[in-house]
C-alpha cells in the first residue's frame, strides 16, 4: 500500500476499515514522512514566486497563534471554520496543487452562510481533464487568479484563532502545510477537528465513512458536491449531528474531545 493513499480523501476510508497490521503502519508512515522530507527539500517546482511582503504577514499571522492553543476550550462556545480543498491530484509531495479554497463559520450551534470564504487559486500547472470534469474549474477560470500565498494570506485573517473543521482533515491540512513550509517556514498552528475520525467513534455502525456516505447518514442534501464551498457547507451539517453526539457522550471541551478519538478510541486515531 502505497503511503500517499493515506491522504487520498476517497479511499482512505475504505483502505482504514481493513485493519492494516501495525507493521504495515509503520511502514508506510516511514515511506510518508520520507516522501514528505524530500518534498520540503526540494522545494516548490512550479515557478510561483510569493511577495515577500505576504509571506512575512502569513508568517506574523501564524506565529501569533503557535503557542494560543487552549484545549479547554467548550464546544458549544467554539467559533469552527469548516474548510475544504479542491486540487489537481491526491499527492502534495509530487506536484499536485491547490486550485480551491472554501469555508464557511459554525458558531452557537448554526452556520452561519453569510460568513464564507470562497476563492480560487493559479496553480501555475495545469489542470487534468478528470480534475475539470470533476470540479468545475478549468485552467482558464484560475488564469487569472492570484497564486496560493496570497490566498492564504487572506484565508488566514477568515480562521484567526477558530477551531478548524474538515473531513479527511489531514488531506487538505498536507496541501495547506507543505505550502507554507515551503513558502514561509511555518504551518497551520488552530486546533483541528476531523469528521472522518469523528465519524469511526460517534457512529461505527456505518462501513464506511467518506462523504458521500455521511451526507446520506445524516440526511444531507448533496448540492454542489465537489466544490470547495459545497462540501465546507455540507460537511458543516454533519458536524453539528456530531456535536449533538458528543453532547449526549457529555463531553463537553475541546481536550476531551481530542481524548476521546487519539486515545480512548485509537482506530479512529489511525
Amino acid at each position: 500500500m502505497l503511503p500517499f493513499l493515506m491522504i487520498n480523501r476517497d479511499s482512505l476510508p475504505t483502505i482504514m476499515e481493513t485493519r492494516p497490521s501495525r507493521w504495515q503502519v509503520f511502514f508506510n508512515r516511514m515511506l510518508y514522512r520520507l516522501y514528505k522530507t524530500r518534498a520540503i527539500k526540494s522545494g516548490p517546482q512550479n515557478g510561483y514566486s510569493p511577495e515577500p511582503t505576504v509571506t512575512s504577514e502569513i508568517v506574523e499571522k501564524t506565529q501569533h497563534l503557535k503557542d494560543r492553543k487552549d484545549w479547554n476550550l467548550q464546544l458549544k462556545t467554539c467559533r469552527y471554520i469548516l474548510f475544504d480543498t479542491e486540487t489537481t491530484g491526491f499527492y502534495p509531495y509530487q506536484g499536485d496543487e491547490i486550485i480551491s479554497i472554501g469555508a464557511v463559520v459554525v458558531e452557537n450551534g448554526e452556520i452561519c452562510k453569510d460568513q464564507y470564504f470562497h476563492q480560487l487559486v493559479n496553480p501555475y500547472r495545469s489542470i487534468p481533464p478528470a480534475v475539470v470534469e470533476l470540479t468545475g474549474i478549468s485552467n482558464e477560470m484560475v488564469a487569472d487568479k492570484p497564486g496560493i500565498c496570497s490566498v492564504l494570506n487572506e484565508f488566514m485573517d477568515f480562521i484567526g484563532d477558530s477551531v478548524l473543521v474538515a473531513h479527511n482533515a489531514d488531506f487538505d491540512l498536507a496541501f495547506l502545510n507543505i505550502k507554507l513550509n515551503w513558502y514561509t517556514q511555518t504551518e497551520i498552528y488552530n486546533p483541528v477537528l476531523d469528521t472522518l475520525k469523528l465519524s469511526r467513534a460517534l457512529c461505527p455502525e456505518l462501513l464506511s465513512h467518506d462523504l458521500d456516505t455521511l451526507l446520506k447518514y445524516h440526511n444531507v442534501p448533496c448540492v454542489d458536491r465537489h466544490t470547495a464551498l459545497g462540501d465546507s457547507l455540507m460537511t458543516a451539517e454533519v458536524f453539528l449531528d456530531h456535536l449533538t453526539k458528543l453532547e449526549e457522550k457529555q463531553i463537553d471541551t475541546l481536550k476531551q474531545v481530542y481524548y476521546y478519538l487519539h486515545v480512548k478510541n485509537t482506530m479512529a486515531y489511525c
